[in-house]
């Protein structure tokens, strides 16, 4: 009979449980006031950072060049605008050009942000309920004895004990090769001394 997979199921159990916990959070962040408040700051921090990601990754580089290169191409202007022009230049060069990762965007809605932070608690939570009962399962797993190297074990005990048996076999086998090796050749001088014996009578007679 094949045992129940009882740590399994325990694991699923525990897993499923995990998920109302994580709802439970996300509930305590909206309805308890400090949490609230932390929530909607970390939410809004969340988001800036997303944001920031987001625009790494979609920005590109070479369009913008190519766009500012269009932008700066020579054209007929009157005195006025190559000042105005000449003075934007100079600011420009003053002022360094402003990293992407200090830029601020436009911050979410309170609610929008408690909902974000919450979202990313309860999944965390989640998370570390399912590395929690992998890290056990591994360290379980560690302690018990393998069964598949205990058979490889047995396995090649056995092998060793027919190489063994063989050996012997095959020394018997020469053994009993050379008893009847040395009975031929006892027959043989036997016959030799029976045949010269008979021929010494014979002249004798």
């Amino acid at each position: 009979m094949v045992p129940l997979p009882l740590f399994k199921l325990g694991g699923l159990f525990i897993r499923h449980v995990s998920k109302y916990g994580a709802n439970w959070i996300k509930a305590q962040a909206h309805d308890h006031p400090r949490f609230r408040k932390s929530a909607a700051k970390y939410g809004q921090l969340m988001h800036q950072i997303n944001m920031r990601m987001s625009v790494t990754l979609l920005r590109d580089v070479e369009a913008e060049r190519r766009a500012k290169e269009k932008a700066e191409a020579p054209t007929v202007k009157t005195e006025e605008e190559t000042r105005q022009d000449e003075t934007k230049a100079k600011k420009s060069q003053k002022e360094a050009p402003k990293s992407i990762w200090r830029r601020k965007f436009r911050p979410l809605p309170e609610t929008k942000a408690v909902d974000l932070f919450a979202d990313v608690i309860g999944d965390a939570f989640i998370l570390s309920v399912a590395m929690g009962l992998i890290l056990y399962e591994y360290i379980r797993a560690q302690g018990k004895p393998d069964s598949n190297g205990e058979k490889i074990a047995a396995l090649d005990e056995k092998f060793k004990e027919l190489v063994q048996k063989e050996k012997e076999l095959e020394e018997a086998k020469q053994q009993q090769q050379n008893k009847v090796e040395t009975l031929e050749q006892a027959i043989e001088e036997m016959r030799n001394a029976s045949r010269k014996q008979k021929q010494s009578v014979s002249s004798l007679s």
